[in-house]
């Protein structure tokens, strides 16, 4: 249950259309390139996916908390 790639070639309606994806590029938990197919691969099913990587940080970083609650004002059309 680790790995999305699965799940995410199958069709589901009920799947998530927006994805918002961060990591460190010192990230010793998940390769770079899982994080990099996994944006790919739901760019291809038509997702709306935000990915970024914060250079020299560690896993599970989150160096732009603002951003991501404008970001989820956005996609669920709310504005303050």
């Amino acid at each position: 249950m680790m790995d999305p790639m699965y799940f995410i070639g199958e069709s589901n309606d009920s799947q998530a259309k927006y994805w918002w994806i961060r990591t460190g590029t010192k990230d010793t938990d998940t390769s770079l390139t899982i994080v990099g197919n996994l944006a790919l691969s739901l760019e291809n099913l038509g997702d709306d996916v935000n990915a970024l990587m914060y250079w020299d940080a560690a896993h599970g970083a989150d160096e732009d908390p603002g951003d991501s609650i404008t970001w989820i004002g956005d996609v669920t059309g709310y504005t303050s």
